[in-house]
């Protein structure tokens, strides 16, 4: 197989860190450049030490960037104002959420600010491979690499959706281990002494996940997040009122045959537990129906690094590149 270059811009944060371990051992891609604003001329490893790499951070440039590839992975703001220098000349993948929201007046309410370049979000790929057409990522110059929120509940919930069982208001409890958060930040809320020993909710109306989970379903999501005392892990239950379901046996039939053929969603009977996927790109899920209530109750979990983040990004570069998805990705996860 031919290699391809790379480039990782803000490798020295927890999903840019993550990109470059996980392409260490990939067949084809080569991460010839890492980029840090606030680290320029230092080795990766001094950053992040637990990268075994020669690599030196370099500052961004993004008229002399080259590489087949550019992984962006700073904050919302970053790729809106750099993504169309790169284009042309490389294939962006925007691990922001810059080009997840197609409605710019919906983006600003969230987000705070105007959109810099509101024609791009049409012209990127929403990159979810399990519920986007491949052949779109494919062919794709900009993927907007969607959040962790936003993946583990739609995989939980569009199932239903797509068979049209959907009978009401989905209802979404959704727990992230801090990483979540980044690297960079220095609140007091997210010091180990904080968060230890208890977690909480936040964002409890009008998280900025919501409205990229809304575009995807089609309907209102009762949707709120929590910030758990663990490293990395998500999960999240989705309470879905439904119809024309009657026992368990027939919704687990709708989750196996949606999934047949995805390579990183795996269906069990018991809830599965964050630690279990954490180091892979797996999505793992169970499914439940409560006949008293009629409803659908959906346990799914990712690691919020690795299929929310930097393994489903590696993901869509497979897929762009033309190579099996699963190249270079870990299906099992790291224990204990």
């Amino acid at each position: 197989m031919s290699k391809f270059s790379v480039a990782v811009v803000g490798a020295s944060g927890y999903g840019g860190a993550e990109i470059v371990r996980l392409l260490s051992t990939h067949p084809c891609a080569e991460v010839k450049t890492v980029t840090s604003g606030r680290s320029a001329g230092k080795p990766l490893r001094e950053e992040c030490p637990w990268l075994g790499t020669d690599l030196v951070l370099s500052n961004f440039d993004p008229e002399s960037l080259e590489a087949d590839f550019v992984f962006l992975c700073l904050e919302t703001g970053f790729a809106m104002e750099h993504a169309p220098k790169l284009m042309g000349r490389s294939r962006v993948i925007d691990l922001s959420a810059d080009f997840r929201l197609t409605d710019h007046q919906i983006y600003a309410k969230y987000y705070g600010r105007e959109h810099a370049n509101p024609d791009l979000p049409s012209a990127a790929v929403y990159g979810l491979p399990e519920l986007v057409d491949r052949e779109e990522i494919a062919k794709a110059q900009l993927i907007a690499n969607p959040g962790c929120y936003p993946t583990t509940t739609l995989l939980a919930l569009m199932p239903l959706v797509r068979a049209g069982l959907v009978d009401g208001t989905p209802v979404v409890d959704a727990k992230s281990g801090v990483s979540g958060a980044g690297r960079s930040r220095k609140e007091t809320e997210y010091l180990f002494s904080e968060l230890s020993s208890g977690f909480k909710a936040y964002g409890v109306n009008g998280h900025r996940h919501t409205p990229e989970i809304e575009q995807m379903v089609g309907r209102p999501v009762r949707f709120t997040p929590h910030l758990i005392p663990a490293p990395r892990g998500l999960q999240a239950t989705a309470h879905v009122p439904v119809k024309g379901i009657t026992d368990k046996t027939q919704l687990r039939g709708v989750y196996d045959e949606f999934y047949r053929s995805a390579k990183f969603v795996a269906l069990q009977d018991a809830p599965p537990s964050t630690k279990q996927v954490v180091g892979s790109n797996r999505c793992v899920m169970s499914v439940e129906y409560d006949d008293r209530t009629g409803y659908a109750v959906v346990c799914s979990v990712i690691d919020n690094l690795g299929k929310g983040a930097a393994g489903q990004a590696i993901q869509n570069m497979n897929l762009m590149a033309g190579l099996p998805e699963e190249t270079g990705l870990p299906l099992h996860g790291v224990w204990p």
